[in-house]
């Protein structure tokens, strides 16, 4: 053994007299060798501490992103990991890990950390806990230069609760200083005051105001949708910035932006592609000749005079950040750290230390004195500490803001209301149609996230174009590409015994995904050209960064296909786009969104669209009216659909729809995540042929590899297409039929009332049909209308009433092309089951959804044949954790009243409370029903179906059940009626 170990040994055996009192008085049980390193006794909860588990940063059972492995002396076991200026790219986890399982409790993690340079006030990186991979954060800390001792080790301490999940204990790097991590001890702490949840603040809460807006009328100073560079110099300036501090890459980057105002010469390297996008610039002769420089200072020297001075940042207030790079635009000048201004040796400007209390305050300042002066046709929602972007947004004087979230909204500076409410105004005062950059979302609860920041910009008639850190657009910008061709096979010949699937790779929207993460390494992939894709792209890349799309179009092989992303030109929601304005401007603002759209498609040659959130037949139509010559749409982000009738079927113009018909749970075993793609394929596929369906994928969890074994495992049946042949297919298929025919799969039908469901017909050809309609299956049948005469491509509905007899209904279309019938099943629910009060009135049957096709956070799904599925969702002991068991399927809904029926049944001994069953609108955070059930109100093994009655004011449907842990819980399925 070491004489360390030895060492450490001996103290922990006479801590008991060793200890500083003061610390021994609150922590009991907490080793000498750590008590007297504690950075901060006063962060240290009191109680009992016993250690679970120690760990050496340099060991087996933590992973890095940044760093490497040093010898130290001063470290327990002779190494430590350590991260380095200049040396190391600045932000990454130095340590993360070990995805440990203790039980539920409070612990606390102490992190021995050393200081290798000067920091200051600046936060030279964080600490974390975080459950389930990453997706629940359980406590953040800062670590502040001020805060640790430089040259010699601390331990600093992170208190947390923690209840399930994969445990990991995180070294967050900034990289405005050296740090080594040497080791990270895990106490459970028992016996004291309960350790609080992390700090939260409350979600922002925009006014609605203000609202029935007029369209704001101003030209646009430059030709195109997007301010571009000139076309760039034959002979790039190239510095390196991966390793430089952060504050010295802020500086550069905005130099960058000014140098490239005129003509861009200078390039930088910020993210791990830039290399390869320069070389591909050379091959393609956009430029022909480089000439590196190799530090921050002959890079100053070289381009003396584009600065006239520096803007001070303050290290207190994020937000000054984005201020300075306002101003940095406005007044030629460079953002800098307060550690920098001497250094860079300019002029100080502007010091914004101590200027501003609070984030909303900096950029209320930011709007009244310098609005004038900026871009009023982009701006960019950044993090402050995303820099990547900055040349551009310098280059084109545009307004940057940060909308919080809330972890980063708990902050001293942060108020996420006042903060949104504040954009609120300067939303409503720029033009409609135009985009906002960068993304407001920067890490789980950091931003106010993508949905709500989507739809609050969506709602003023602005779109986003997701460009987190997206490098060098000051040069990419500037390349001229006068447009893009694809190449389009045509379709196999239409079999009526296959089913014939299209695979849609999602997020080509989000820049970053086409030139740093994602495309890049699968485009590389050699299972592409083997398998049809669709690989979805921004419309807007062909003007951003049209020299990289060039890339993408001159190496596709004839199975790949390209199609619009998300929502048309840039990324929205359509059934939120421009609800400020006035009903009339409201219609101009979304014409205008679908004529940039077109122009835009028309430019890359895109000839489909994936679109998200627009959940009304109108909007989905007004997409195809509104886009001349569109091939199809392919909407959602995943599975929110339940049959075939709902997934597929033509609409204005007999444009096809293809809804998507696979869900990508987040974080699932590769073999299992294959199992139930293949089984959601089938569920949609086997009940006839031919047919068509949109396979979803969601490029964070799938590789080209994975769909090509899931492609296999379905068999020859099922036969995969490109995008446009998929379409090209299907209408074929539907010119032939004549009549369409959509009904529910499934009515849901309860004991003792008679059913009620809509369903409609479609006339595919090009001549008036006249048809009549019944039927078959159910007593005293009510159909209206009987009889039905529609135009070329019209669709209506009929509504059906009756009392269910057989276990299925046919439903009967008589004309003069013949017959058509859809069979529908009627799924059942005994009276005897139901547990609590009916409402009064008709129920329309709307849809089922199974338990275990919705999202979990726990369980496992389970073959049970008194199930409506033939499977449960259970979390029974040993899957059983306190938490989300399901949710889901941010289903849209018209306003309305409804009833949701949830059938489950408790399956082992327990007492209190078991389950809470809750429907929610807005990503769960408006709840409008909620029931609490005990152990006693469900009988052991028998199923209950428990109602839930609601209004609904029109959003996005859930319905969750949040066990508690006392006892294992089987769910079966939720049924969903239209009270009337």
């Amino acid at each position: 053994m070491r004489p360390t170990a030895w060492l450490r040994l001996l103290l922990s055996c006479l801590a008991p007299l060793l200890l500083p009192g003061a610390v021994w008085s609150q922590a009991s049980g907490l080793p000498q060798d750590i008590a007297g390193e504690v950075s901060s006794v006063a962060k240290l909860p009191g109680g009992q501490y016993t250690l679970v588990q120690a760990w050496e940063a340099e060991g087996k059972a933590g992973g890095h992103q940044i760093g490497r492995a040093v010898g130290d002396p001063d470290a327990s076991e002779g190494k430590a990991w350590e991260a380095r200026i200049s040396t190391d790219a600045p932000t990454g986890a130095l340590l993360f890990g070990p995805y440990a399982g203790p039980p539920a409790g409070d612990y606390v993690a102490f992190f021995r950390l050393k200081l290798l340079d000067e920091a200051g006030e600046d936060t030279v990186g964080e600490l974390d806990a975080a459950a389930s991979y990453g997706l629940e954060v359980l406590r953040t800390e800062p670590l502040v230069g001020s805060g640790l001792k430089l040259g010699r080790y601390v331990y600093v301490p992170l208190a947390f609760h923690y209840e399930r999940g994969p445990l990991e204990c995180r070294v967050n790097w900034s990289g405005y200083a050296g740090l080594r991590v040497d080791r990270v001890a895990l106490f459970r702490l028992e016996g004291g005051t309960p350790v609080p949840p992390q700090a939260r603040a409350a979600e922002a809460k925009p006014s609605g105001l203000p609202r029935n807006l007029s369209l704001p009328a101003e030209k646009r100073p430059f030709p195109s949708i997007f301010p571009r560079s000139a076309v760039p110099s034959k002979k790039l300036v190239v510095f390196d910035l991966k390793r430089v501090p952060p504050d010295w890459q802020l500086a550069i980057l905005a130099l960058q932006g000014l140098v490239n105002r005129r003509q861009p010469t200078l390039y930088c390297l910020f993210n791990a592609t830039d290399d390869f996008w320069l070389d591909w610039m050379r091959k393609r002769g956009w430029t022909k000749s480089t000439e590196t420089i190799a530090t921050p200072e002959a890079l100053l020297g070289r381009y003396a005079g584009a600065a006239k001075g520096v803007i001070i940042t303050d290290p207190a207030l994020p937000a000054s950040r984005n201020v300075a790079t306002m101003l940095a635009g406005v007044r030629n000048a460079l953002p800098v750290s307060p550690r920098m201004a001497e250094q860079v040796g300019l002029p100080v400007l502007e010091d914004l230390r101590g200027r501003w209390r609070t984030s909303a305050d900096a950029y209320r300042w930011a709007f009244d004195k310098l609005w004038p002066k900026l871009n009023h046709h982009v701006i960019a929602c950044s993090y402050p500490d995303h820099l990547g972007l900055r040349d551009y947004l310098v280059q084109n004087r545009v307004f940057i803001f940060w909308l919080s979230g809330a972890i980063d909204g708990a902050k001293p500076f942060a108020n996420p209301t006042r903060e949104a409410r504040l954009m609120e105004q300067l939303l409503a005062k720029m033009p409609a149609n135009i985009p906002v950059m960068s993304y407001p979302w920067a890490a789980k609860d950091v931003g106010i996230g993508e949905g709500p920041g989507v739809t609050l910009f969506a709602e003023f008639g602005k779109y986003l174009v997701g460009s987190i850190n997206c490098s060098n657009l000051s040069v990419h910008s500037g390349i001229r590409v006068a447009s893009f061709r694809q190449r389009f096979p045509a379709a196999p010949k239409l079999r009526k015994d296959k089913v014939y699937v299209s695979w849609v790779i999602s997020d080509g929207d989000n820049l970053p995904v086409l030139t740093v993460n994602n495309y890049p390494q699968l485009w590389k992939d050699p299972v592409r050209g083997k398998l049809p894709i669709g690989w979805s792209v921004s419309p807007s890349a062909s003007l951003l960064i049209p020299d990289i799309l060039s890339y993408y179009y001159s190496t596709a092989t004839p199975a790949d296909e390209f199609l619009t992303a998300v929502s048309g030109v840039g990324y929205t929601y359509p059934d939120s786009y421009g609800l400020r304005f006035k009903p009339a401007d409201r219609k101009r603002a979304f014409d205008g969104f679908l004529a940039q759209t077109t122009e835009t498609m028309r430019r890359m040659d895109l000839r489909s669209a994936w679109i998200m959130n627009a959940t009304r037949p109108q909007v989905i139509a007004r997409y195809a009216a509104g886009i001349p010559g569109i091939k199809a749409l392919f909407p959602d982000y995943g599975k929110r659909v339940i049959s075939y009738s709902e997934a597929t079927y033509p609409t204005a113009g007999g444009v096809p729809v293809f809804h998507a018909v696979l869900s990508w749970p987040e974080t699932i075993p590769r073999e299992e995540r294959i199992q139930g793609l293949v089984r959601e394929i089938r569920s949609m596929g086997d009940g006839g042929s031919p047919r068509f369906l949109h396979l979803f994928v969601l490029n964070w969890f799938a590789d080209l590899p994975l769909l090509q074994e899931v492609q296999r495992r379905l068999g020859p049946r099922y036969v995969a297409v490109r995008p446009t042949q998929l379409a090209d297919l299907y209408r074929q298929q539907v010119e032939q039929d004549k009549v369409l025919v959509r009904a529910p799969s499934l009515v849901s039908a309860l004991e003792g009332r008679p059913v009620a469901f809509e369903a409609s017909f479609r006339n595919t050809t090009s001549r008036p049909v006249d048809l009549s309609v019944a039927v078959a299956g159910l007593g005293k049948p009510l159909v209206s209308p009987g009889a039905l005469r529609l135009a070329p491509w019209e669709e209506r509905p009929v509504q059906v009433t009756g009392v269910p007899g057989a276990g299925s209904v046919t439903l009967k279309a008589r004309g003069s092309f013949g017959s058509r019938e859809a069979s529908i099943a009627i799924g059942r629910v005994p009276a005897r089951e139901v547990l609590g009060k009916l409402p009064a009135g008709s129920l329309v049957s709307l849809r089922r959804w199974e338990a275990e096709d919705l999202a979990h956070r726990s369980g496992s799904r389970k073959a049970e044949a008194s199930a409506s599925g033939g499977a449960v969702w259970s979390a029974g002991p040993g899957t059983l954790n306190q938490g989300w068991v399901m949710y889901g399927p941010y289903t849209p809904l018209p306003a309305g009243r409804y009833l949701a029926l949830v059938r489950l049944r408790r399956t082992t001994p327990g007492s209190g409370l078991v389950v809470t069953l809750d429907v929610a609108t807005k990503g769960g955070t408006t709840q409008t029903a909620k029931r609490d059930l005990s152990a006693r109100d469900l009988p052991e093994g028998e199923f209950r179906s428990i109602p839930l009655v609601f209004n609904h004011t029109g959003a996005e449907l859930e319905t969750r059940a949040f066990s508690t842990g006392a006892a294992g819980l089987e769910i079966d399925r939720v049924d969903l009626w239209r009270v009337r």
